[in-house]
């Protein structure tokens, strides 16, 4: 037992004590010095007792007595089962533990307390899933819904006064509204322990859609990653969909674990606009059905918009259809007449192989302006068009990419012979490559060049005469016409080769030696070095071990060109491509091989380059400073590189797209992604004006957060924003939206459930940014078919338990660990300040009767005396 007091401020009236017995001594009155004496006290005594009274002092004494309320949840969720047991439970618990109070709570979106535990099986229920607001009985509790919090708060206030407070909670765990965390705290504070009883669930083997989720941003046939929720609460084989209204996406064949699983699918979404992506569940058994489908609303942007020009038209088909199959919408353009060209209307645009020639001035500086001003993406592809002198080098689109094209002036006047062993030992394999790499060789030249071909055996044949090479049919024919045949001698066409170079113009001459035996001896030295006096290079190319190594690396140095030693006559093809271009001093080179990884960016995301076929040639470029060097071809020469141009982006592969350099790619399933992915990663960025439009379902609201940033990146001001909201019954109703902060705009719509159609929402308002908007999709719609409560998760175990040991109860209790003594008392308070009050009251009365009561005083005199 002890004594306490609500506050202190009356001790203040305490000196009124003192002035009571200062003024008794200067009164002049007819009263005896006894008289005025006892008045004097009696109203010391009025005054303290009235100090004490305004002090509100308490009497707390202790008490044992138990007050216990069961909470019992009947939402949907809950098993009847267990809800007709855990009725039982609750009864007999009450009766063995027999506390001086008790109560019982049933609670869904509502609650209702009855004295009875039997009563909790007689309250009114419905489904709010189901039921019109106006058919529901006053006081019937909603089972849609499941609110702890709400029927907690009821508990807390329905406790007895002065007595331990014991709360049992008997539920699943799962709340769709409030939320008990906030609750915790004033039952910490108060005192009252909390014991936790998990509830059985129904939909024993149900599974279901929990959400999709799809990228932030979505085009229409663009490849994007949806992917599907899924909860199951057992093991079971299932089947997940995924379609539009127009279009079956994908579906996937699966085993579920018990707990949540996600699919993801690969898709693309073939149209545009506001598009109602719906995923659907399938499997054997399921017991609730109305879970097994969710849809989502995805505002689809249109397909970006690509511009390939391409340098030969007939070419183009392979490209195009790589970047049409991946969701891009492509225009082709030939490179003639570009100037018409209205480039911001495309979100990126590619340059394959097209002439300088094509493009005048004026529409370079519109492709520069594209790219630095307006944020456009430009991938440049080479070819055989865009190298050397004629090509693109110290021009405009060389500034726009990110290397420099080399430039090493191709000899106009080359002559060049192929000096050919053709001996017995060439038979067969050996001469058909020889052929075929002699022709690699033509190939390379341009009809300025000359061109000849010397074979022999025993003896030298001018096989093809030097001459230009224009007519290349006619001399191919010649090369194909040679036959292997003889024993091998290298002097006599070594001069045969060295006399017809004797009579050229040319200032650049070359001679390339190919032989696979030994030769008859002669004076080399002294013919090769009138050779060289002449400028005549000799390089020479020694096949298999039979051949004379020493004397043909020999004429190589004293002909101040190069020798090579093959095993393999399979090389012979790549070395006469090497020499020819050496001798061109050309930056275009033809020749296979395999690109090299050089940084793994996004870009190269999912696309194997291990197993990618090679590519036949490229033009060989030097990256700037600052350029992001991707793919590498030979000699660290960039293949794919890029790096920003003002606010754009510009790229540079240096290979083909099409059937020449590119012809292994074609048939490679790595082009088209390839390709597709390049162009994405390159494309406009819209750094303009933006707008943020979203709508997500929040227990039974809708809400709507809207973002504005205006062209100069700031936000508007004076923006009213409108939305009409279109509800499943077509009725339609607008609203203004309300700003939150700076370029920042809130709505909240209450719902209501319709398992047939969506809500929908259209945002309008004076001062949006068009373009924006547009790209943004000023619609979007939500579907709201069932509660959350028909998600039957399992009970929270781990919640429970932690709110019984966060309140100093039990998880899982017995009857007795309800009611157990803990050694604890409740505080039971009396106010004393009404006693104290009425006892001031009655001295105040004797006071009055003590001074106008003359016989009292003299009676109570005369008893004193006698005393």
């Amino acid at each position: 037992m002890s004594l306490s007091f609500e506050t202190f401020w009356p001790l203040l009236f305490l000196p009124a004590l003192a002035y009571l017995w200062w003024v008794r001594l200067g009164t002049d009155t007819s009263l005896t010095a006894r008289h005025l004496t006892l008045l004097t006290w009696v109203r010391s005594a009025v005054v303290l007792l009235l100090v004490a009274a305004l002090m509100r002092p308490l009497l707390n004494r202790p008490s044992k007595e138990l007050s216990t309320i069961f909470l019992l949840d009947i939402s949907r969720s809950i098993s009847p089962e267990f809800l007709n047991a855990a009725i039982q439970w609750s009864g007999e618990a009450v009766r063995k533990g027999n506390p001086a109070h008790a109560r019982f709570i049933g609670f869904g979106a509502q609650s209702a307390i009855v004295e009875r535990a039997e009563e909790l099986g007689s309250l009114v229920v419905y489904d709010g899933a189901a039921v019109e607001s106006g058919d529901v009985q006053p006081g019937a509790i909603d089972q849609s819904r499941t609110n702890i919090e709400r029927a907690v708060r009821q508990a807390m206030t329905s406790f007895r006064p002065a007595s331990l407070r014991r709360l049992v909670l008997i539920t699943d765990g799962h709340e769709t509204d409030g939320s008990l965390d906030a609750v915790l705290p004033e039952l910490r504070e108060q005192g009252i322990r909390v014991f936790t009883v998990p509830a059985a669930v129904r939909g024993e083997g149900d599974s279901w859609i929990e959400s999709i989720e799809v990228p932030g941003k979505v085009r229409a046939k663009e490849m994007i990653e949806v992917g599907v929720l899924v909860f199951s609460r057992d093991e079971k084989e299932a089947t997940v969909r995924l379609e539009t209204s127009s279009a079956r996406l994908a579906s996937r064949e699966l085993t579920l674990s018990p707990g949540f699983t996600r699919v993801a699918f690969e898709v693309r979404i073939p149209e545009e606009g506001l598009v109602d992506l719906q995923a659907r569940i399938e499997s054997a058994g399921d017991p609730n059905e109305i879970n097994d489908v969710r849809v989502q609303t995805v505002a689809v942007a249109p397909a970006p918009r690509v511009l390939y020009v391409e340098g030969h038209i007939q070419s183009a088909v392979y490209l195009r259809a790589a970047l049409s199959s991946e969701g891009l919408d492509v225009t082709v353009r030939s490179g003639d007449n570009l100037a018409s060209v209205d480039w911001s209307a495309y979100d990126a645009v590619i340059l394959s192989d097209v002439s300088i020639k094509g493009l005048s001035e004026r529409t370079m500086r519109a492709i520069e302006t594209y790219v630095r001003d307006d944020e456009g993406g430009f991938i440049f592809a080479a070819g055989e068009t865009s190298f050397g002198e004629e090509g693109y080098s110290d021009t405009i689109i060389e500034r726009i990419l990110p290397v420099e094209f080399r430039v090493e002036e191709k000899w106009k006047d080359l002559s060049l012979i192929i000096v050919l062993d053709k001996s017995y030992s060439m038979y067969g394999r050996k001469i058909a490559l020889a052929k075929e790499a002699t022709k690699a060789a033509l190939d390379l030249l341009e009809e300025t060049h000359r061109f000849g071909v010397v074979t022999f055996d025993w003896n030298p044949y001018t096989t093809i005469p030097l001459q230009l090479a224009t007519n290349r049919e006619f001399i191919k024919e010649g090369i194909s016409r040679i036959q292997a045949s003889a024993q091998t001698n290298i002097y006599p066409a070594l001069e045969r080769a060295f006399e017809q170079l004797l009579e050229s113009p040319s200032k650049v001459k070359h001679v390339i030696l190919l032989s696979d035996g030994k030769t008859y001896p002669d004076d080399y030295e002294e013919l090769v070095n009138r050779m060289t006096e002449e400028e005549i290079t000799v390089s020479t190319v020694a096949v298999g071990e039979e051949a004379d190594r020493e004397l043909l690396a020999d004429i190589a140095e004293w002909g101040k060109g190069r020798s090579y030693f093959i095993e393999d006559a399979e090389r012979v093809q790549q070395i006469f491509i090497e020499e020819t271009q050496i001798a061109l001093e050309a930056t275009l080179i033809e020749e296979s091989f395999q690109p090299l990884v050089k940084r793994e960016v996004e870009v190269l995301s999912g696309i194997d380059f291990d197993s990618a076929p090679p590519l036949r040639g490229y033009v060989s470029t030097l990256p700037k400073d600052t350029a992001e060097v991707i793919l590498e071809a030979p000699d660290e020469d960039p293949l794919l590189a890029r790096w920003h141009y003002g606010i754009g982006r510009s790229v540079m592969f240096t290979s083909d797209v099409k059937n020449r350099w590119a012809t292994d790619w074609l048939e490679w399933e790595g082009y088209g992604k390839f390709w597709a992915q390049l162009v994405r990663e390159t494309l406009r960025r819209n750094r303009g004006a933006e707008v943020d439009f979203h709508v997500e379902r929040k227990g039974d609201a809708a809400e709507v957060e809207l973002r504005v940033v205006d062209e100069n990146g700031e936000f508007p001001k004076g923006l009213v924003p409108s939305l009409e909201i279109t509800d499943p019954g077509r009725a339609v109703r607008t609203m203004t939206m309300r700003q939150t902060a700076p370029g920042h705009y809130h709505a909240s719509i209450p719902l209501k459930i319709s398992a047939d159609s969506p809500w929908r929402f259209q945002l309008s308002g004076d001062g949006l940014p068009e373009e924006a908007l547009a790209l943004a999709g000023n619609a979007r719609a939500l579907f709201y078919p069932y509660p959350d409560e028909y998600r039957f998760y399992p009970p929270d175990g781990a919640r429970l338990e932690a709110i019984a040991e966060e309140t100093g109860g039990v998880y899982r209790p017995e009857m007795e660990d309800i009611f157990a003594a803990r050694h604890e008392t409740a505080s039971f308070p009396t106010e004393l300040w009404p006693f104290l009050a009425a006892l001031a009251l009655l001295l105040y009365f004797v006071d009055i009767a003590l001074r106008r009561v003359p016989w009292l005083w003299e009676k109570l005199e005369r008893s004193s005396k006698r005393a």
